[in-house]
């Protein structure tokens, strides 16, 4: 088997981590120091002068306009994602090398005194989930307290490390696990009904939507392609697995954890479908972190069951000057009726944080086997969330 980091790759590799690495530690403390500025224009007597008078900057989230009574806001943002990546099979026969780039536009916020709530997420470097670059559209609506409606395209809630952010880049690693690719990870367009009690650590939801967020294999236009999906998580604090961020970055000596499961039938065009998620999430609040995925599927014409999971570990240094380093293991697998043998994936990862994950440089060495393929890669990622 070659070895990843030989001495073509490494070099030019590590000329990368050490350039962004150094722009972003420059960049970091004077973009963190546009936070909360108030934008200078002129006073006006008008409405929509008051609004744009109250503009306010925050890393990670964007321009926020509000209106003078605080009945309406509005969120400007996006990110940026540049990568390399590197994967060859052990004969050494099959190379491959490249360069990536990923960015993100959006637009959300609320009227009527916070009742009403939009968001709408688009990917001007391909064509996303439509041909027209969407990612999200979605409109939401607050029926009572702790209850809301939400329609439109959007994540249905198909597992932790799938929900994870609806910017997806609050991971610890460069690419997500092959277990929530292939069971998790996509979106549908539909309605999602949730609610909370016990001041946010007990939720729930119900969706019903075109195409199954359960096969992960982006939008579909077959009407007669309809899922359903339900579940609840617990924690110990406020929120639900979309509020859930990798890694114990804070710090903060305060333990967290969350625990949750989802249900998804799909009656897909090939194969009616159930598929249960169950996962979990632990932060010490001294640094280590872990969680995991679990999700069977069964297939209800061919009479299969697949199964598949995935566990990571981290641990994040206390913030030394304008870097915070941490490093994260996984091990995920995918396995049962439809595969001939098991497909594992292991990952170890180091990442080095400016400004939490609106701001850092990842890269990681990951080997996948299926039983007849072993394959070695090197992934390197750098994000700015804006």
């Amino acid at each position: 088997m070659k070895n990843p980091l030989t001495r073509n790759l490494i070099i030019p590799t590590a000329s990368l981590l050490a350039f962004a690495s150094a722009v972003a530690a420059q960049n970091a403390q004077s973009l963190q120091q546009l936070e909360g500025k108030v934008s200078t224009l002129p006073q006006s007597g008008s409405s929509i002068g008051g609004f744009l008078n109250s503009a306010r900057y925050e890393l990670g989230r964007g321009l926020t306009f509000a209106s003078q009574d605080g009945g309406s806001s509005m969120t400007v943002g996006g990110q940026v994602q540049v990568g390399y990546g590197w994967a060859e099979n052990a004969a050494g026969d099959s190379a491959v090398s490249q360069f990536s780039s990923d960015a993100r536009l959006r637009v959300g916020g609320s009227v009527m005194d916070g009742k009403a709530s939009y968001f709408v997420q688009m990917n001007p470097n391909d064509g996303g989930q439509n041909a027209n670059n969407l990612v999200d559209a979605w409109v939401g609506w607050q029926l009572q307290d702790n209850l809301n409606l939400r329609f439109g395209q959007q994540k249905m809630r198909s597992g932790l490390s799938a929900d994870t952010s609806a910017n997806d880049t609050d991971f610890e690693t460069a690419t997500r696990s092959v277990a929530t690719n292939f069971f998790a990870n996509g979106r549908a367009t539909g309605a999602l009904l949730e609610g909370n009690g016990m001041e946010g650590r007990l939720n729930w939801h119900f969706g019903i939507a075109n195409d199954g967020t359960a096969q992960g294999d982006g939008q579909g236009n077959d009407d007669t392609d309809m899922m359903i999906t339900a579940g609840a998580s617990f924690g110990s604090h406020a929120g639900n697995s979309e509020d859930w961020s990798e890694g114990d970055l804070a710090r903060s000596g305060d333990m967290q954890w969350i625990a949750g499961a989802t249900v998804t039938v799909d009656n897909g065009a090939a194969d009616d479908s159930s598929t249960i998620n169950v996962f979990g999430g632990f932060k010490s609040g001294s640094g280590i972190a872990a969680q995991f995925d679990y999700w069977t599927r069964e297939l209800d014409n061919a009479s299969t069951t697949d199964d598949g999971f995935s566990v990571q570990g981290s641990y994040t240094l206390a913030k030394s000057g304008a870097v915070q380093w941490g490093g994260v293991a996984r091990f995920s697998s995918i396995g049962g009726d439809n595969f001939a043998d098991d497909l594992t994936e292991i990952v170890v990862g180091a990442n080095a944080y400016y400004a939490d994950h609106n701001l850092k440089t990842q890269i990681q060495v990951r080997n996948t086997d299926d039983g007849t393929d072993d394959t070695n890669a090197l992934d390197l990622l750098f994000t700015l969330v804006f």
